[in-house]
């Protein structure tokens, strides 16, 4: 307990020197081999946090978390797995992964998530090994779990399409496998605004509105809203040759029971008309949106106000703008 409250400790000294730290490195790279669980542990989920800034000074460890891999405490294999991702090169990445696969049904969604925060981190290291990246958080993401997990697989996902554009398609696909049998909306909505975005420029764009239009027919309301928008984009500002195909899917969207849905399709079916591009992007992927807290409290004040507030009409301009990537790097922190 001393040994490993004095590595703790000198390791999370802002001032330390290299020879410290290597000390401190040596001593838990002993205590990864002790009988006792509770050490075993302890040492590893440390090295593991060094791993996050240092992963090169915990490379002379990887001996010994080789070995407990195949520990029989399955946190204590998952912190063993995950450290030796941060530090791993790309001979050993497959071997890796495919062992992660073996015991992945026996951890927590706790664990599952440090797991796939480390194969994420890993993928953008080495962005040749994508493919084998994308079929383990394919495999994960058809697994049981909660909300958190699978949030967390397809930001990684999201990550590995934004920086290995080379994987988008076959990415793509398999998220739209997945939003077939979604049982969480959030998440639905979340990948059909990248379907929209996207899609269109993929080399086979009628792949994805076939997935989209199907959330129209079978989910809620906030979902169909949510494809109809994304269906709007593969008309509007991706390729002219599908404009006749969405018009008609939008135009079944006007017999929609929610007020949402049809206000949405009727939108987009306008833009279709009047076949102004740029206006199009300001409506379906503008790059300011309104402070809605703002909005919301201007326009409760303006409809509570007297009579004689409506003499004049409400002034939008007055309503602050919110760039849009601050609006999605909020709700990614939320």
């Amino acid at each position: 307990m001393v040994e490993l409250e004095a590595s703790k400790t000198i390791l999370s000294l802002p001032k330390i020197t290299g020879e410290q730290q290597l000390q401190a490195i040596s001593t838990l790279q002993n205590l990864l081999s002790v009988p006792r669980t509770v050490t075993r542990f302890s040492a590893v989920r440390i090295l593991n946090k060094i791993a996050m800034k240092n992963p090169e000074r915990i490379m002379v460890c990887n001996t010994e978390l080789e070995t407990l891999i195949n520990d029989t405490n399955r946190s204590i294999a998952t912190y063993a797995i995950t450290t030796l991702l941060k530090t791993g090169n790309s001979e050993n990445v497959d071997r890796l992964i495919k062992t992660i696969s073996t015991f992945m049904d026996d951890i927590s969604d706790e664990f599952k998530i440090i797991v796939i925060d480390a194969v994420r981190t890993l993928s953008l290291k080495f962005q040749n090994k994508y493919k084998s990246m994308l079929t383990f958080l394919n495999d994960v993401l058809r697994d049981e779990g909660g909300f958190k997990f699978k949030n967390v697989i397809v930001e990684a996902m999201f990550d590995i399409i934004k920086f290995i554009p080379n994987s988008r398609d076959s990415a793509l696909e398999m998220l739209c496998d997945f939003i077939e049998d979604c049982e969480y909306p959030e998440l639905a909505v979340r990948i059909l605004h990248l379907l929209g975005d996207e899609g269109p420029k993929t080399t086979n764009p009628t792949l994805y509105v076939r997935h989209i239009y199907n959330r129209v027919v079978l989910e809620n309301s906030i979902v169909r809203s949510s494809a109809v928008i994304a269906l709007s984009k593969f008309a509007l500002i991706g390729d002219k040759s599908l404009q006749k195909s969405i018009t008609i899917l939008l135009t079944r969207c006007l017999n929609d029971v929610d007020d949402e849905v049809r206000d949405r399709a009727a939108l987009s079916l306008k833009l279709l008309t009047q076949n102004d591009t740029e206006q199009a992007k300001k409506f379906i992927a503008p790059d300011f949106v309104y402070s809605l807290p703002i909005l919301e409290q201007r326009l409760a004040s303006y409809v509570s106000g007297d009579k004689d507030s409506f003499d004049s009409p409400f002034d939008i301009k007055s309503i602050p703008l919110v760039l849009q990537m601050m609006n999605l790097i909020i709700i990614t922190m939320i």
